[in-house]
């Protein structure tokens, strides 16, 4: 496969059609019986992986205003998901933790698309390596920690 320059602009693109895509608006049934979008089940495992997040915290990490994650937090908490425990620190301030059900729905998530990012893994391996596949999810992680650093 032959090497393309980019400019920072279709890079920019790219990486927007990639999240776009990604992150439909699609309501999908992950195991549970219950339809979610991309976007709710994978904030709800941010908030596994980071038990006790602050709200603010969130919506920085997911480049989200604290506005659209709030009504994204209280649509999973309606659904009994997410919990909010008060901060020790701050009367102002509340932490999110999983439900019992939020685990069950983040472990039928990663089973989900570990079967169907796997097929697109799957043939994209076919075209390239799976050594260029995996280099440039290390230059997404990257990047995404730098974008984050950047906006704090």
């Amino acid at each position: 496969m032959a090497s393309k320059k980019y400019t920072i602009f279709e890079a920019s693109d790219i990486l927007h059609q990639v999240g776009e895509l990604h992150n439909s608006r699609i309501h999908i049934d992950y195991g549970t019986g219950e339809k979610f979008t991309s976007g709710e089940v994978h904030l709800l495992s941010y908030v596994v992986n980071n038990p006790g997040i602050s709200v603010t915290r969130l919506a920085h990490d997911n480049g989200k205003t604290k506005g659209a994650v709030s009504q994204m937090i209280k649509r999973l908490e309606s659904k009994d998901l997410i919990r909010r425990e008060g901060s020790p620190l701050s009367d102002r301030s509340v932490l999110l933790y999983p439900t019992e059900a939020g685990l069950e729905l983040h472990a039928a998530h990663k089973a989900y698309d570990t079967v169907d990012f796997g097929r697109a893994y799957k043939a994209l391996v076919e075209i390239c390596s799976a050594e260029k596949v995996n280099s440039a999810v290390s230059v997404l992680e990257t990047w995404l920690a730098l974008r984050r650093e950047m906006y704090d």
